[in-house]
């Protein structure tokens, strides 16, 4: 039933048939990013895809993180709700007085994920679309946490695969998905990305020249835990002035 209404969702706005469709049918989670079960224990932020718009309001009522044994984890997200503007994306913290070390509910209550244990994220279903309408199947994913990662990401660790009528990026880490969706681009080359997972795919506009060219990241993109290109989460706030800190990093490749 889910893959049918995602197929249902796809050939409706491949058809142009607009978001009115979906004020008259039932929304449906169409993914939740990062799209993987493995994350490290100081895992931050998650994204949750809609096929409409939703209304907002009751969040918090329907996710929720599970421990081994079943049962919800209190206090488990930061209670703010933060959509797309088209209100059809959810950014989900995890809470961040959880995650960073030092911080005065991280000591009362511990750490939302231990590295080696068990979860689930789970949707409930019940979460209302603009129209009202109910989310009717929920989601569930089970979640295994490893070390927590306190490393700034890497841009000579990722793989480059470049052609002249696209440029193949391999994230050697699952990254903010926000952030990949905004925040590559490839040096005075208009094109478009494609992001999938840990892949992103630079199309460009016309066939790329032989010669030498830069995919250039900004410095602001965040893999999963917080961690920036231009500082680790767990910096205290004075550690680097941010007039030092630099605007972009980039990497060259080469069309032969």
């Amino acid at each position: 039933m889910k893959v049918a209404a995602i197929g249902l969702a796809a050939a409706a706005l491949a058809a142009g048939a607009g978001w009115a469709v979906w004020e008259r049918s039932a929304p449906v989670v169409l993914a939740v990013h990062p799209a993987t079960g493995d994350v490290p224990a100081n895992f931050l932020r998650l994204y949750v895809d809609f096929s409409g718009p939703m209304g907002g309001d009751d969040v918090f009522e329907h996710v929720r993180m599970l421990d081994a044994s079943g049962r919800p984890i209190p206090d488990a997200f930061r209670e703010l709700e933060l959509w797309s503007r088209n209100r059809t994306r959810l950014m989900v913290y995890v809470h961040p007085g959880r995650v960073k070390t030092g911080l005065a509910m991280g000591d009362d209550f511990g750490p939302v994920l231990e590295a080696g244990k068990g979860y689930t994220l789970e949707i409930l279903p019940g979460m209302k679309s603009a129209g009202g309408r109910a989310v009717r199947q929920g989601f569930r994913r089970p979640l295994r946490a490893g070390p927590p990662d306190l490393q700034r990401p890497d841009l000579s660790r990722w793989r480059l695969g470049p052609k002249p009528d696209r440029l193949a990026v391999e994230c050697d880490e699952w990254m903010d998905q926000a952030g990949l969706e905004t925040w590559l681009s490839v040096e005075g080359v208009p094109g478009r990305w494609e992001i999938l997972g840990r892949s992103a795919t630079f199309f460009p506009e016309r066939a790329l020249a032989p010669g030498r060219y830069a995919l250039v990241v900004d410095a602001r993109l965040e893999d999963i835990c917080g961690n920036s290109f231009q500082r680790p989460f767990e910096s205290p706030p004075d550690a680097v002035r941010p007039e030092d800190l630099p605007a972009t990093f980039s990497r060259p490749f080469t069309i032969p």
